[in-house]
């Protein structure tokens, strides 16, 4: 059941790091244009490392060890709002044709945020190239008080002859007071092949 390998797109909000190289335009608002602002952007092509996911009924080990590159095309748009306070509301959907390549982390090289930076190594061996499509959709929203963010993925997808459906369900918020820039107040993550 390698066709699984996607599945670990599922962000570094499971735990470990993540870099992401999605080709989603760079929005401005709440980033360089402080808010009140509202911006939308439309993308076709996905490009990104996910990490490491967590264990799931009938998910094969790998997946636990290796980060997957995805790369592939379809629609995607993302929105963000933000207000005079400073709260902010984004989301981010993509659906599209997508290629997983499996890697374990000696073959990728990360900068000092555990992001991945770059491949300097072969594919996993023992994990083919799977193909699919993909559905993810991630969303969040912050304020002076506290903050949330949820994500799912479902993929289809096939390798070595064999076929798999993935779903993958996060979700982390920070509490009254947390750092929303330290670890989250409370998670659940829930991953099922």
């Amino acid at each position: 059941m390698t066709a699984v390998c996607a599945a670990s797109l599922m962000l570094g909000v499971f735990g470990a790091a993540t870099a992401s190289a999605d080709t989603a335009p760079n929005l401005s608002c709440g980033n360089t244009v402080p808010g009140p602002c509202s911006q939308t952007a439309h993308f076709t092509n996905d490009d990104e490392f996910g990490t490491p996911i967590p264990p799931g009924p009938g998910c094969p080990s790998f997946l636990q060890n290796d980060f997957v590159h995805i790369v592939g095309s379809g629609h995607g748009v993302e929105h963000i709002t933000v207000n005079k306070a400073q709260d902010a509301w984004f989301t981010m959907t993509f659906t599209g044709n997508v290629t997983f390549t499996e890697y374990p982390p000696s073959s990728l090289s990360f900068d000092d945020q555990g992001n991945v930076t770059g491949i300097i190594g072969p594919p996993d061996p023992a994990v083919p190239v799977a193909t699919g499509r993909i559905t993810e959709w991630f969303g969040g929203s912050f304020n002076n008080k506290n903050a949330v963010v949820t994500g799912t993925t479902n993929l289809s997808a096939t390798a070595g002859g064999q076929t798999l459906s993935v779903h993958a369900l996060f979700h982390s918020s920070w509490a009254v007071g947390a750092d929303p820039f330290g670890p989250p107040t409370r998670v659940f993550n829930h991953v099922t092949c």
